[in-house]
């Protein structure tokens, strides 16, 4: 059972809906070296070697917000090789230095934050060179109904953030594997009403926002964590919110969320779960 994962926050007592969920920050911590083998970084030093094009990318706009990075990573005990040749080729060297993705968030002369550039090879089903220089809104148009709830909201608080105050929550997806790396360009099984208790992961992404100080942009930092769904509905408490998260889901949430072919199935093996406890 994985009793350090906040599940409560995680899967509130309520009906589905998207909620930002925002907390203060702790970035030392976010940032901190987690995986004792080395395995993430690793794998992300593949990823960024075999196939850099499809997930990093640099416009102009967040060079400045890179470099600062960089900075901020060493200082936090994360060495990142300089590198004088270009910025992308130091975006390369910063991408496998820590274990979380990034991504830059850039405010325009209309202060509209738009994706500047990052460095994203543990995608949940979407390309980070696809969306770049698009606005945040435009980001989320491939999450159903959350511009109509947050879009406001959420430029808001971008647009009011305070230099190096950093804010954090967490944002869970299913899965039907145990890969880190989701890029829409790679296969793999879907959701369907065939699944089983063991072939279900919980895709958590822990999430960090930090506004640079110097090149006013935003980092905005992804931590993904993988939990096998057997451990997560060995807590009765998490199990029984999220059964009412899945049950309550509009159907294009399910859809997007991937589990609509497979919700009845998933709530008989949460069922079964329950009653097993």
């Amino acid at each position: 059972m994985t009793s350090d994962i906040p599940w409560t926050r995680i899967f509130p007592d309520i009906d589905h809906r998207w909620i930002m969920g925002l907390r203060q920050g702790n970035l030392a911590g976010f940032f901190a070296a987690q995986d004792p083998t080395g395995t993430i970084r690793t794998e992300r030093k593949r990823w960024f070697s075999e196939e850099p094009e499809k997930y990093v990318a640099l416009l102009p706009d967040a060079e400045a917000a890179m470099l600062e990075t960089c900075e901020l990573a060493r200082t936090l005990g994360n060495p990142v090789p300089t590198v004088d040749t270009s910025p992308l080729e130091q975006l390369l060297a910063l991408g496998p230095a820590w274990e979380p993705d990034l991504v830059w968030m850039h405010p325009g002369a209309d202060g509209v934050h738009r994706l500047a550039g990052g460095a994203v090879c543990f995608p949940s089903s979407w390309s980070m060179p696809e969306m770049l220089g698009r606005p945040m809104n435009q980001v989320h148009q491939l999450v159903p109904g959350l511009n109509d709830l947050l879009a406001r909201q959420i430029d808001t608080f971008l647009s009011k953030l305070s230099p190096g105050v950093s804010w954090q929550r967490e944002n869970w997806g299913v899965s039907r594997d145990g890969e880190l790396n989701h890029h829409p360009s790679r296969p793999r099984a879907a959701l369907d009403s065939t699944v089983t208790l063991e072939e279900v992961w919980i895709r958590l992404e822990h999430q960090l926002l930090l506004k640079l100080p110097r090149s006013g942009s935003v980092l905005f930092g992804i931590r993904l964590e993988l939990v096998p769904l057997a451990d997560m509905l060995a807590d009765q408490t998490a199990a029984q919110r999220f059964s009412r998260l899945i049950s309550t889901m509009q159907p294009t949430a399910a859809r997007y969320k991937g589990v609509e072919s497979a919700r009845p199935a998933l709530l008989a093996i949460i069922e079964a779960a329950l009653a097993n406890l």
